[in-house]
């Protein structure tokens, strides 16, 4: 057996070869630039105000001063109630728009999910934001 590879064996510390060798895990890493990325949000208010009130929608949506949403944020409109299907039309049209990056589709998909065909032809206002 070659002694060679064993000559400075004693001067050597696992714990510190561990350190040194170790590689953080892809998860680890990912973390941390994840953790880092909200810092930086954090400190530059870069999505500081973007609430429902406050930033661009299609369709012109807007929230109601008697609750949820309408097209144009009419007050005069009922409380639209979405059947079955309407909720899985409304799922339906949000998953083709965000996959085909439409934002109008995915509004409309939105507003009938919620609140049923009438809201998403802008005939009744939706129970949400």
């Amino acid at each position: 057996m070659d002694s060679g590879a064993f000559d400075n064996a004693e001067d050597a510390d696992p714990a510190q070869w561990q350190r040194e060798h170790a590689q953080p895990s892809a998860t680890e890493s990912n973390f941390r630039d994840d953790a880092e990325a909200l810092k930086q949000q954090h400190r530059t208010g870069s999505t500081a105000g973007k609430n429902a009130f406050t930033e661009e929608r299609p369709m012109g949506v807007e929230p109601t001063s008697q609750g949820g949403v309408a097209v144009g944020g009419q007050d005069d409109k009922p409380m639209g109630k979405a059947k079955f299907t309407d909720k899985m039309v409304g799922k339906t049209e949000k998953v083709i728009g965000k996959m085909s990056k439409n934002p109008q589709m995915h509004e409309k998909g939105e507003l009938r999910e919620a609140g049923g065909k009438q809201a998403a032809i802008g005939q009744a206002r939706a129970p949400h934001d």
